[in-house]
């Protein structure tokens, strides 16, 4: 993190209870508790690991949003990226619960509130690089929450914004033992770690249907 001018007043650091009840929440997600140490272990040595300025390693907070069947996944092109990927992104300077956060991305992003969270905590804790284009940030310690809402995608349609200039629902990939689902449902540019993740979180949309 760069130097503060003379005068400038270090940021604060944030009270981390709430995040890290969260975190302990996410030690059973699909990406289980070592994966959810990890992140604990981040925020001990750089508490401002919680925002975009704390470090190139920080958090951020996402949601993949399926409809009320569980059929379609809600996808947002990302301008800086250049792919299709779910919504969320950065908190924002003084929040520190990670579900509010993916609620305000994925509200401001596609329009979609009153979602229900499936399961207790995060569904997944997912770490990924970055390219040159996301500046000095080198990588994303992603919370990602699994959200449903209130009906089939027909009947909710998707708002696209200025960050997010496209957006769509997508049918879920085929899975296991159902017939009717192809990665070739993704579209073109799809981010190449989300199919993963979708075959991860595959159980637990299975289990609230």
């Amino acid at each position: 993190m760069a130097p503060h001018a003379e005068g400038t007043p270090e940021p604060a650091v944030p009270n981390l209870g709430l995040v890290r009840a969260q975190l302990a929440a996410a030690a059973s997600s699909v990406s289980g508790p070592q994966r959810a140490e990890e992140y604990l272990d981040l925020l001990e040595r750089s508490p401002r690991a919680l925002y975009r300025d704390g470090g190139p390693v920080h958090l951020t907070a996402s949601a993949i949003v399926v409809d009320a069947p569980g059929e379609q996944v809600a996808l947002v092109w990302h301008r800086k990226g250049e792919f299709w990927v779910q919504p969320g992104g950065h908190l924002e300077p003084g929040e520190i619960d990670l579900e509010l956060a993916a609620r305000r991305e994925v509200a401001e992003e596609t329009g979609l509130e009153e979602l229900e969270r499936v399961g207790d905590g995060p569904a997944m804790l997912h770490q990924h690089d970055l390219s040159a284009a996301f500046g000095r940030c080198r990588a994303h310690w992603d919370v990602q929450y699994l959200l449903r809402a209130p009906a089939p995608a027909s009947a909710v349609p998707l708002r696209a914004s200025d960050e997010s200039p496209k957006v769509r629902w997508v049918p879920w990939p085929r899975r296991p033992g159902r017939a009717g689902r192809d990665l070739s449902a993704l579209p073109a540019g799809t981010v190449a770690d989300l199919p993963e993740t979708l075959a991860a979180l595959a159980r637990l949309v299975d289990a609230q249907r």
